[in-house]
């Protein structure tokens, strides 16, 4: 009778430890469900994708954990905010470039005429002198109204020492 009580005792045991060993998968199985759907959100806004990456660990379990880590997005949808932050911060904190509407060459903002194209990018304010844009029709720097004909700048004569050559 001993060991008949022995066996039984040890069944019970047996069946109380597979009872938490499953619950305990159970639970660990429900989490990586969880924490997928709730990764994969802060991953992606593309409804298809959370469905697929949920169910995937749904249905396999945890190789589709695994598989899921091999194909997630690797960078959060904040992530890549505050790259896009950085990176706009960046360009902001770079000094402002101008490009020629008809070439598209590099300009800069002083330039009156592009020196590769030749085009006519800006004139002169005919009170103060400083280069303002064809289209307006004040300068802003002084008021002034700009100049119904075009100020050419004339080029600078060339020094006596070679025009004598």
């Amino acid at each position: 009778m001993q060991i008949e009580e022995i066996i039984v005792q040890i069944e019970r045991l047996v069946r109380v430890g597979l009872i938490i060993v499953v619950t305990y998968l159970l639970a660990l199985w429900i989490a990586a469900i969880w924490w997928t759907f709730q990764d994969i959100r802060n991953r992606s806004t593309d409804l298809l994708l959370q469905i697929a990456a949920t169910l995937l660990v749904t249905i396999f379990s945890f190789p589709g954990l695994l598989i899921y880590f091999m194909l997630r997005p690797q960078r959060t949808l904040a992530e890549l905010y505050d790259e896009s932050l950085e990176e706009e911060a960046l360009l902001r904190s770079l000094p402002p470039t101008t490009t020629c509407p008809s070439c598209e060459n590099p300009v800069e903002p002083d330039f009156l005429f592009c020196p590769w194209c030749q085009d006519r990018l800006r004139q002169l304010c005919s009170r103060c002198e400083r280069p303002i844009a064809l289209e307006w029709q004040i300068c802003p720097y002084c008021g002034a109204a700009p100049q119904t004909t075009v100020t050419i700048v004339p080029a600078p004569s060339p020094p006596r020492e070679l025009v004598n050559r």
